[in-house]
């Protein structure tokens, strides 16, 4: 059987799309944690949201649990890449002991919880830092952001120290079919917003990224995949390119990007990605690209803008589409209980165009409320 466990954040239409299919099941993740529910070793899962994953303990088997807490694991992720990666350094620490640290002269660092989600926790640190000032500010950013959540969901004293990887940032959705073999249903460059509230702004997919870094990652995630044998477990990674190299960040488990990224090749080539891992079919990516060549396909994060009064003003969605030029789809999304009010999926004809993107203030797009 096929499981979709919806969580509370942005409920994608193509998800929705599975609710009435045959030998699909989708439930909520309230209805799953009531439920009497037991889940084989056979059945396929997916959860779009980090927070319905905890719902998964003492439902699926232990094998499997175990598997996605690796992943999830900052620190036990890079001992299993460590083959790939033999001089990358990262060491564990205690946040109540991170301003005692000793860490090698020369480099800057990223300290971040071992199991985290959206940046919470995470910062930029070296030897000139006041490390107790720092721990301070994460304690206290803990609190303010992840109040009720457990262990399974955000460590909040268990952190990871690792170097800082220079370089631009790229994204693959992925799973691991039946066979263990990693199938690919997206890969995105994440370049930098101007403006760094709205540090998820933009993700595209092009031919480009695909010639460049398709089979070194091919290669990752099959070394990756040597010593846990997964099977049918969906993975959006996240990386950056250094001098070529791919480097990873982070993965998260059972799922493809967030807020909809996922749903990006199907807007931009026709491409379901969820389909594909229910049904253990793959994308054919060298004809896919051949066909668009020449094109850059976008997925837009629509902040609600940094300065908007959401109580006196309101989205307007007519500008936005006008201003972001060919609008594959448009999702308008309750901006009063999210932080964006929009979701986009353009295209575009060149790199310059598509970054052009990059410069969008959503200020701009928040206007006073008329009143008739």
């Amino acid at each position: 059987m096929n499981y979709i466990i919806t969580g509370n954040i942005y409920p994608s239409p193509l998800i929705k799309n599975f609710k009435n299919k045959e030998n699909y099941i989708v439930m909520s993740e309230n209805e799953l944690k009531n439920s009497d529910i037991v889940f084989s070793d056979d059945d396929k899962i997916y959860c779009p949201d980090e927070t319905s994953v905890p719902f998964l303990k003492g439902k699926i088997s232990d094998k499997r649990w175990n598997e996605l807490e690796i992943i999830k694991n900052k620190n036990q992720c890079r001992i299993l890449l460590k083959d790939l990666y033999p001089d990358f350094f990262f060491t564990t620490v205690k946040l109540d002991d991170l301003s005692n640290a000793h860490l090698p002269e020369g480099k800057s660092y990223i300290v971040k919880p071992q199991k985290g989600f959206f940046g919470v926790g995470v910062r930029k640190i070296d030897n000139k830092n006041d490390l107790k000032k720092i721990s301070d500010d994460i304690r206290q950013e803990i609190l303010n952001n992840t109040g009720h959540f457990s262990d399974d969901i955000f460590t909040q004293n268990d952190f990871i120290i690792e170097e800082y990887i220079e370089g631009e940032e790229y994204s693959f959705d992925l799973f691991y079919d039946n066979n263990g073999i990693p199938v690919f249903t997206s890969m995105c460059r994440h370049p930098e917003s101007k403006h760094p509230e709205y540090f998820h702004l933009l993700y595209y997919i092009s031919k480009e990224i695909y010639d460049k870094y398709y089979k070194q990652a091919v290669i990752i995630f099959t070394e990756f995949n040597k010593t846990l044998h997964l099977k049918n477990v969906p993975i959006h990674a996240e990386f950056k390119a250094n001098n070529g190299k791919l480097m990873p960040i982070e993965f998260n488990v059972p799922r493809f990007g967030g807020f909809g990224l996922g749903d990006l090749p199907f807007y931009a080539f026709g491409e379901n990605p969820y389909a594909h891992f229910f049904n253990g079919t793959a994308p054919d990516w060298e004809n896919i690209f051949e066909k668009n060549k020449d094109k850059y396909f976008g997925w837009v994060l629509c902040y609600n803008g940094k300065n908007a009064d959401l109580d006196n003003e309101v989205p307007n969605y007519d500008k936005l589409k006008n201003d972001l030029g060919k609008v594959l789809f448009l999702d308008r999304v309750d901006y009063k209980n999210n932080p964006v009010f929009a979701i986009a999926f353009i295209e575009m004809n060149t790199k310059e165009e598509i970054n052009r993107v990059l410069s969008i203030d959503f200020d701009d797009y928040f206007d006073t409320k008329t009143l008739f």
